[in-house]
């Protein structure tokens, strides 16, 4: 089973049930599950420079699979979601065009999402910190999980606006875009390598080539010198190859993001090994971000599945387990790593502005996530 294919919760909870054709008009989290809820931030404006890169990384993903717009492009969807209500991974990425569906329907708000989490330092201001290179090395970053697009884009995004030029950010917003091209000197680099079970490499490949492409203009634009980014095939549940042992070794940063629940719900066992192991393949003061789903995955019953290599505690709702717990107790109960950032349930959400501005064809769905930011420590 493919380890971050999972759609949000509102796409994937029902096994079973026919799934409702997709809306292309957005909608919020709310409206689509029947359940009314107030938006605490309906009131609040978003910063138009960071209104500015959002559109710029919906132009991202819709210049570099332009050709899937098409009124098509609905049918394909629908399928692909078809397929993942019935857990038929294989029906729901069968094609290369089944793939770019997937990314153009589901990556994009967490493209999204992540840039802004890391711009504004919802994993930690020193994860933030970690992103503005200026002046240091290379940020070496591993992505377990991370084919699909979303870390690419989203990452890179955030690396790109926390390293322009300082005197640019006062700039008029017709000014902004060429003023990220200006110089290409500041930071290090960004190097990611990007884990998963299937095949994502043209994927990712083909945003890498948007994303360095300076005749675009775009304020995600990194030059070639600057971003390196390599998609590896690899089930962490398996043994891993000497490319990701490597990676993992280098990394400053590890991300897990919308996977862990996935892992788990696959094999209990074969995860919590695997996050047991993690001290052991990474460096000391590298950091460990995992965000999930809230919901969803949320609750785990990992007894029923056997494992019994994990303190874990009774949720009193399902009789499973948090896995907000159970990360905390596999990874911090050996004093292994220090918790940096937690927290069990945050609101993301698409701003309004954007919405109504129609900067994107397709909908983009709010996320309540789960978020844990851990950093290694010595041996």
């Amino acid at each position: 089973m493919p380890q971050s294919r999972r759609p949000p919760p509102s796409t994937a909870s029902s096994k079973g049930k026919q799934s409702k054709p997709d809306k292309q008009k957005n909608t919020s989290t709310g409206q689509r599950t029947g359940i009314k809820r107030k938006d605490k931030n309906a009131a609040k404006s978003t910063n138009p420079l960071v209104l500015s890169q959002f559109k710029a990384i919906l132009s991202t993903f819709q210049h570099t699979f332009s050709h899937l717009f098409t009124p098509e492009l609905p049918a394909l969807i629908q399928a692909v979601k078809q397929s993942l209500y019935l857990r038929d991974y294989v029906a729901a990425f069968d094609s290369p065009e089944k793939l770019q569906a997937y990314v153009v329907r589901w990556s994009v708000a967490r493209a999204l999402a992540y840039f802004e989490m890391i711009s504004g330092a919802w994993w930690s201001e020193e994860v933030t910190q970690m992103f503005s290179r200026r002046g240091h090395g290379t940020l070496n970053v591993t992505c377990i999980g991370g084919g699909a697009g979303a870390e690419v884009v989203g990452i890179a995004a955030a690396y790109s606006s926390l390293n322009s030029p300082v005197e640019d950010k006062d700039k008029g917003e017709g000014e902004e875009e060429d003023a990220v091209l200006q110089d290409t000197s500041l930071g290090g680099g960004l190097d990611l390598t990007l884990l998963d079970f299937a095949t994502w490499a043209p994927i990712t490949d083909s945003l890498y080539t948007t994303i360095t492409d300076s005749s675009r203009q775009s304020k995600v634009f990194l030059d070639k010198t600057k971003l390196s980014a390599k998609c590896h095939q690899q089930d962490v549940l398996t043994p891993l190859s000497e490319t990701t042992i490597s990676s993992m070794a280098s990394a400053d940063i590890v991300t897990i993001l919308f996977t862990a629940g996935e892992l788990y719900s696959q094999s209990p066992t074969a995860t919590t090994r695997f996050f047991m192991s993690l001290h052991a393949l990474t460096k000391p003061g590298a950091l460990l971000v995992i965000v999930d789903s809230a919901g969803g995955f949320e609750d785990l019953d990992v007894l029923k599945k056997g494992n019994s290599s994990v303190e874990t505690q009774q949720s009193s709702s399902i009789g499973g387990y948090k896995l907000g717990f159970l990360l905390d107790k596999t990874l911090t109960n050996r004093e292994q790593w220090q918790t940096i950032a937690s927290q069990d349930a945050k609101w993301w959400r698409v701003p309004q502005e954007l919405k109504d501005s129609g900067a994107y064809p397709l909908e983009l769905e709010n996320m309540r996530c789960l978020i844990r930011v851990y950093r290694r420590n010595d041996e």
